[in-house]
């Protein structure tokens, strides 16, 4: 066998173990409601991140728009809070139990397209032209809620935006102490408008973690808030 006989069954090989990997794995997926059989991310099937229809008939479908252009009342005051690291996890249950502690049922809840799965990304779509001549808070989670609420009860600016981080890595339990005390901040300011939303998936926590959630989609709740007809299902 010559030298470029042996090449060619070197590559033919080499092609038949790319195939064959993916399949040696599927039975090694863990099963999850949405369908999907979730195994090492890069042999996710094509479509994985798409939406389940559990997820299409409870909640709004929301595209790329930033989600102040959403709202029926631009006049009313409006306090934007991104949350780093908060995705739509395959786990239907997991995003309930969350939007469960940030309002039960008196908020409106959706998923939004998120195209990039950056902070910054998610800082210049949603706190670009609705807030520049507003306020955007540079603090950690320990004060970010307070400072909220002092601003709201000095009547400074009717436009509030702040970026909690303490969730980036996708610990839950610091999601649902952060959602409380929005939640609670909240029902304290019925006349204003909050939304709450994630940046991306909790891409700074494990592979493992990373691999629970979409990752075109995050979480979004309107409170006090009305929203165009245009923006309902």
């Amino acid at each position: 066998m010559n030298k470029r006989n042996i090449n060619l069954l070197l590559f033919s090989l080499f092609l038949a173990s790319l195939v064959s990997v993916p399949i040696l794995h599927l039975d090694k997926g863990i099963s999850i409601r949405g369908g999907w059989s979730q195994g090492p991310w890069h042999l996710l099937p094509f479509g994985a991140d798409s939406l389940s229809q559990h997820y299409k008939d409870r909640y709004q479908v929301l595209d790329e728009k930033p989600l102040a252009s959403l709202l029926q009342d631009s006049a009313k005051p409006l306090v934007m809070i991104l949350v780093d690291g908060w995705g739509v996890p395959y786990d239907e249950s997991l995003l309930e139990a969350d939007f469960q502690v940030l309002g039960g049922k008196s908020g409106s809840y959706a998923v939004h397209k998120r195209l990039f799965q950056t902070t910054s990304f998610a800082e210049s779509i949603e706190y670009g032209s609705d807030f520049k001549d507003g306020v955007v808070i540079d603090g950690d989670d320990s004060t970010g809620c307070a400072k909220i609420d002092s601003l709201i009860s000095e009547g400074s600016s009717s436009r509030i935006a702040w970026t909690a981080r303490s969730t980036r890595e996708g610990d839950r339990d610091k999601l649902h102490n952060l959602l409380r005390e929005i939640s609670a901040m909240a029902a304290k300011h019925p006349d204003v408008q909050f939304i709450v939303q994630g940046t991306h998936r909790p891409i700074l926590g494990t592979p493992e973690t990373r691999r629970k959630y979409l990752a075109p989609w995050v979480p979004a709740v309107f409170i006090n808030c009305d929203l165009k007809k245009s923006a309902m299902k």
